[in-house]
């Protein structure tokens, strides 16, 4: 049972309330504030425009009270009486197993510092205040300072839901999902509809995160080694930015591969250029088949799945852009001339200090939002999409032609499956990352809606929110009937950039050092940890030779932490890490003697050297092939010169 809260938690407050009367807090409050200095400019914007919803009276214990009229009932979020008494009782009903907390209202505080008294002030806390006006009045109204300065409580004030569910979700997915999610129960009277908002929004952007952290998972292998045979051409070609405003006020098609694609293929003959051809890697192979030559090609997904798209598709030049976790074979074979962006990756930063910034664009990890926001980029208008069903229209995965042409889909698929508004009003079959995207391109639609039109002519599919949705027959009798010559402006901006490529050498090489000595510490690790295994397999411990051995491996621990301060071993080691800290090894067995639990934390050391061993071993071949390949750039590069 949590502890009750100690009485002087309530007579210190009582106290408070008779000296301070609700003055004096505010620039102390202000101070605290600064720290979070993105809400402190928010609290900035609003501190002069406070809406006249909340009151601030002092209850019957002599501590503020508030009254507030929200979008729901009109009332107190505190007791009139004895608010930090009631305060303590909420606190004093809640768990304490989850890994964090979730708390709908700040209020006052009163709450909060009452639940930290009850279940620990260790735990993360998410914080959500849907209302400025509460806020303002509780920066002036008590002393938040403690709360405000609370390394271990992030919060998100406003009434923008949607955006406070994204930060939530995140929260959520930190703490591997065991988050109790509480609420101060006055803000359900009194903010409904903003809590029903936030609760379903949250409930969906949670999915995306659970999708994101097992695509993490599984391409930890791949990613490393896809980021670092790709370097060649991150340093030597050009990034995102050389795109930018390349055809401001051109038309552009998006060409993804789902199954509506073979309604209006043929017609991208008569877009060409007069329209710029954006096409995804899955499509490729399609437009290949039928002569159509694209403009661009987007690629993105690591997996040697997504490699076979380009099955019997042959190389012909198209300017070729790519994330740095693109499958290597992809940038390896299609990438004579690319465009990156994105390349803050660990593994990359460093070696990237000394050329010219790449960009960054926003993608939600499909290659069709990429294609998306390069158009953006570009200038493009309107930005056109084609094969973009983002469902599965009479079951079918993908367009005719493509590798996967026969892969089908149905509702028993499982859980991740639902029923989406076509763009015909009738349900289409969808999945949770197809909707995800949508999700994706409603939202990002609507902040562009001033600067673009944008306009489904997939002609079947989901129904995008905020496009116009026409034929593309209509598409390109109103807005490709110009010639422009499209290939020779995007082939001039891929010029290379003429990088000298040493300084990143010598980055490599330092990093391949210090994977190497991460390696020789495990080995020594995984020695001494067996032999501390096999002293306490002797009942009859000598107690000052397993300290001096425990002491030995927590010092090779402390030099391995400092070796990997880049984290370049935890992206490889995600799955060992969480089978590590959640698996049944992690967890003490009820009653477990010192000797068992010994043998337990010896068993998992045992696991977690190997993996680090492992893992600096497979990166640092990785290292090697980036040094073979930079080294064979700049032997062209000087050939050239």
């Amino acid at each position: 049972m949590p502890k009750r809260v100690c009485p002087n938690y309530r007579a210190s407050w009582i106290q408070w309330g008779r000296s301070r009367r609700m003055s004096g807090f505010l620039e102390q409050n202000e101070a605290a504030l600064r720290e979070r200095s993105v809400l402190f400019d928010h609290y900035i914007a609003q501190k002069h425009s406070a809406g006249q919803s909340v009151r601030v009276e002092l209850s019957k214990a002599g501590v503020p009270t508030l009254f507030t009229e929200g979008e729901g009932q009109s009332g107190y979020l505190y007791s009139r009486y004895q608010p930090l008494v009631e305060a303590e009782r909420w606190a004093t009903a809640q768990k304490v197993d989850a890994r964090g907390q979730l708390v709908y209202g700040l209020g006052l505080g009163y709450h909060l510092r009452a639940l930290r008294a009850a279940t620990g002030d260790k735990i993360p806390l998410f914080v959500v205040e849907p209302s400025w006006d509460i806020f303002l009045a509780a920066m002036e109204a008590t002393d938040l300072t403690d709360l405000l300065r609370d390394p271990h409580l992030m919060l998100s004030v406003g009434p923008e839901m949607r955006r406070a569910a994204k930060d939530a979700a995140y929260f959520i997915g930190q703490h591997l999902f065991a988050v109790e999610w509480l609420e101060w129960p006055a803000y359900r009277r009194s903010f409904p509809q903003a809590m029903q908002l936030f609760t379903e929004a949250t409930t969906v952007e949670v999915k995306d995160v659970r999708i994101e952290q097992n695509t993490i998972l599984f391409f930890q292998k791949e990613w490393p080694r896809n980021l670092l045979y790709n370097l060649d051409k991150i340093l030597k070609n050009p990034g995102i930015n050389h795109l930018r405003d390349k055809i401001t006020g051109r038309p552009a098609v998006i060409v993804s591969a789902g199954p509506s694609l073979s309604k209006n293929i043929e017609l991208l003959h008569e877009m060409k250029g007069k329209a710029a051809i954006l096409c995804v890697d899955t499509a490729y192979r399609v437009l290949q088949q039928r002569g159509i030559r694209p403009d661009l090609i987007f690629a993105l997904d690591g997996s040697d799945k997504n490699y076979k798209h380009f099955t019997g598709v042959q190389p012909e030049g198209v300017p070729l852009v790519f994330l740095p976790a693109a499958h290597h074979k992809i940038v390896e074979e299609y990438g004579e001339k690319t465009f990156t962006s994105n390349v803050n990756d660990q593994f990359l930063r460093d070696a990237l200090q000394e050329v010219e910034p790449k960009g960054a664009i926003s993608h939600s990890g499909s290659v069709a939002t990429l294609a998306f926001e390069t158009a953006c980029l570009m200038g493009a208008e309107p930005i056109i999409f084609i094969g973009q069903d983002l469902a599965y229209p009479g079951g079918q995965a993908y367009a005719p032609g493509t590798m996967f042409e026969t892969m089908t889909k149905s509702i028993e698929d499982g859980r991740l499956m639902m029923h989406v508004e076509g763009v015909d009003g009738q349900p289409v079959l969808t999945d949770a990352s197809l909707d995800k995207y949508r999700r994706y391109f409603e939202e990002r639609i609507e902040e562009l809606a001033e600067e673009h039109l944008f306009i489904d002519a997939t002609e079947g599919g989901a129904k995008i929110a905020g496009t116009e949705i026409t034929t593309l027959w209509d598409v390109i009798e109103r807005f490709c009937q110009e010639e422009f010559d499209f290939e020779q402006v995007i082939e001039a901006a891929a010029a290379p950039t003429g990088e000298d490529l040493e300084p990143a050498r010598q980055t490599l090489r330092k990093m391949r050092r210090t994977l190497h000595q991460i390696a020789r510490l495990n080995r020594i690790a995984l020695l001494k940890n067996r032999d501390l295994r096999d002293l306490y397999k002797v009942r009859r411990l000598r107690v000052g030779k397993v300290e001096d051995m425990s002491a030995e491996l927590d010092r090779l621990e402390q030099l391995i932490k400092r070796l990997n301060e880049k984290k370049w071993l935890d992206t490889v080691m995600q799955s060992l890490i969480l089978y590590l800290t959640e698996g049944k090894m992690a967890q003490a067995p009820e009653q477990e003697s010192e000797h068992a639990k010994a043998m337990r934390v010896t068993e998992n050391a045992e696991i977690l050297y190997h993996g680090m061993l492992e893992a600096a071993e497979e990166i640092k071949s990785h290292v090697n092939v980036a040094l073979d390949r930079i080294g064979e750039e700049n032997k062209q590069g000087e050939d050239v010169r």
